[in-house]
């Protein structure tokens, strides 16, 4: 009888801690820990991502800054850690350089980044809780816009440094399915830039820009429109503002779409838990395409009118 009278108060005891936690589990049910998004800077460009990722992800979003230097808010990664946010998304390259940093100790915190041009040189991946999404279209998708946008072009001139020999081995893949050949140059230093250019503009019908740090200066990119409009060569570039810029056609990522896209991976990851070291870096799935019909005017480039159609932007 006395064990029963124990065992009874035992059960009593355990419900009470049981009924007293309820509200507490019930509160963490309702307000999971937030997503963290971390920005590299106060760059208008990463607005929409971030308005897209916050409308899809369906858990609580904290917003984080660098504005350009680390050295500007010291505490501000002892904010962000102090949320224990259930994933990091981050913006721009200092921004996921930094989150690499931050939970080199804390590895139990995805980090799914973006918007970073040529992020194979910041070793992103060497940490298991790295994922993103690359800053360039697939080589295929590229070359199937050139195709319809001018079909007569058969021979496009690339320069490229070591940053970019891989990403020129796939493009290589992927033009010789429309039967295009590349004409490759390697460069070491931004001003070997022009010289190799004069090298093979006569062995080419078209340019195409890539998004690598080595070529990719003001000064080479000024000269190249300038080159581009007096040859009258069809010259191509990555982003919006190298067709605003003068040159013809842009094909890059669409950047809402990136946000949308980052959403999805990020709920695989907490919610199916997905490992970002198995995810890696996926192509960027939306298309943006720029085509600058004053320069095309210029160079005496005819626009087809299914170009024109699958436009997402003509500068005229």
């Amino acid at each position: 009888m006395h064990g029963i009278t124990i065992r009874a108060k035992i059960i009593t005891l355990a419900l009470s801690v049981i009924y007293g936690l309820l509200p507490v589990l019930l509160h963490a049910a309702d307000n999971p820990p937030p997503v963290a998004v971390l920005l590299s800077d106060n760059d208008s460009v990463y607005n929409e991502p971030v308005e897209a990722f916050r409308a899809e992800i369906d858990s609580p979003v904290s917003l984080f800054n660098l504005q350009g230097d680390i050295k500007k808010d010291p505490l501000l990664k002892e904010k962000l850690l102090s949320i224990h946010p259930r994933l990091i998304f981050a913006l721009g390259a200092k921004a996921a350089f930094t989150a690499k940093l931050w939970t080199r100790e804390y590895q139990e915190i995805p980090v799914l980044f973006a918007m970073v041009l040529n992020w194979k040189r910041y070793n992103l991946l060497d940490q298991k809780n790295m994922a993103g999404i690359a800053a360039e279209i697939a080589p295929g998708t590229k070359f199937a816009n050139i195709t319809i946008l001018s079909p007569g072009i058969k021979r496009i001139g690339v320069i490229y440094s070591s940053y970019s020999r891989e990403t020129l081995q796939r493009a290589k893949e992927a033009a010789e399915i429309f039967n295009i050949e590349l004409y490759g140059k390697e460069i070491d230093r931004p001003t070997d830039f022009k010289l190799h250019f004069k090298k093979i503009r006569r062995k080419i019908d078209a340019f195409f820009v890539l998004n690598d740090p080595v070529l990719y200066t003001l000064d080479n990119m000024d000269w190249l429109n300038t080159r581009c409009i007096k040859g009258k060569l069809p010259c191509i570039g990555q982003s919006k503002n190298i067709a605003e810029h003068g040159l013809v056609l842009s094909i890059n990522p669409d950047i809402s779409d990136i946000g949308s896209q980052a959403a999805s991976m990020a709920k695989n990851i907490i919610n199916r838990h997905q490992r970002p070291d198995l995810i890696g870096v996926m192509a960027p799935l939306g298309t943006q395409i720029i085509i600058n019909q004053t320069t095309a005017q210029r160079i005496g480039l005819k626009l087809r009118q299914a170009s024109l159609d699958m436009a997402t932007q003509i500068i005229d």
